[in-house]
């Protein structure tokens, strides 16, 4: 006869004590305990954030001091359009008439050149990142890693793979490799590899395991169980995730260029050094618009797959 143990009660009623005091006592207690938790918790948060505050010179009067400075740069960069010269045509000699906006997006040619290489850097970054980030993520599923070393092997290298900023990589690459979109795309792709991976792994936590085990009794393999038994559950889910991440690579394509990772971001990093004028609200502009329009893309993009109630 096989024993268990019984679990011990939250408190014990002794004869003739009434259950209802006895009760209405633990619970005075419990709410004594959890009231000394909480003030706890918020003496230790308020001691952070005083800590927090004062290593980083988080001050009210630096913050407000600094803010004019803020619209001052922009007041640097801002183009001097006039009125009169706004929608003019080009000269006769072929130049722009100072003041008009073709004059402002001179180099409207090079801007649009850089910004579908940064495009392309995200696209080739993202696939690549899923793609590893696919792989990792069964064996980094507790409920589906075959053996526990591997489990902890997979999370691990997720870890170490989205622990490092892509900035970071990207400057590493760039000494090794050299100037250009390649550094960018490898930077990007190995730390969307990392931040997939968790969510890969998590989205298969969350599935369920009766396709597995009905394929499990008919001797299905793993990598049977997990084509036939976990993919088709996830990929909706996989697919979204990938969209979400491409819209931050985009951006991200846009940073690493300050350290020569190519893209539209190295175009920038050049004008704010050399120039600082109106071409770098010029390409600011561009920027932005490019992150807004892929936003609403693959917004529309995944509510189509997995419905707007289940987006982030």
């Amino acid at each position: 006869m096989s024993s268990h143990r019984l679990a011990t009660p939250a408190f014990v009623i002794e004869p003739g004590q009434d259950p209802v005091t006895m009760f209405e006592k633990h619970r005075a207690e419990l709410q004594r305990s959890r009231l000394f938790m909480n003030i706890a918790m918020a003496v230790l948060f308020a001691l952070l954030l005083a800590v927090s505050v004062y290593v980083s010179k988080f001050y009210p009067d630096r913050l407000w001091a600094g803010l004019p400075r803020i619209f001052e740069y922009f007041g640097t960069v801002m183009p001097n359009l006039e009125a009169d010269n706004l929608f003019a045509a080009r000269e006769a000699n072929g130049k722009a008439v100072p003041g008009s906006i073709l004059y402002w997006y001179s180099d409207l040619g090079k801007y649009l050149q850089l910004l579908f290489e940064t495009i392309l850097m995200a696209i080739t970054a993202t696939m690549l990142g899923a793609a590893i980030a696919f792989l990792l993520s069964f064996p980094a599923a507790r409920n589906l890693a075959p053996l526990r070393w591997i489990n902890v092997l997979a999370r691990r290298t997720t870890e170490v793979l989205r622990g490092v900023p892509e900035i970071i990589i990207a400057l590493l690459l760039v000494f090794a490799l050299g100037i250009g979109p390649l550094a960018g795309v490898l930077a990007i792709a190995i730390h969307t590899a990392g931040a997939l991976g968790k969510l890969f792994s998590e989205v298969n936590e969350n599935a369920s395991m009766r396709p597995v085990e009905g394929l499990r009794s008919v001797g299905g393999t793993w990598w049977d169980e997990m084509r036939f038994g976990i993919v088709p559950q996830v990929l909706p889910n996989f697919v979204s995730y990938s969209l979400l991440r491409f819209e931050i690579n985009v951006r991200s394509s846009s940073i690493v260029g300050f350290v020569g990772a190519g893209g539209i971001g190295q175009e920038l990093n050049h004008t704010i050094s050399f120039y600082n004028d109106d071409r770098v609200m010029a390409v600011l502009i561009l920027i932005v618009l490019l992150v807004t329009v892929i936003d609403l893309i693959s917004e529309r993009l995944r509510t189509h797959l997995v419905g707007r109630e289940n987006l982030i």
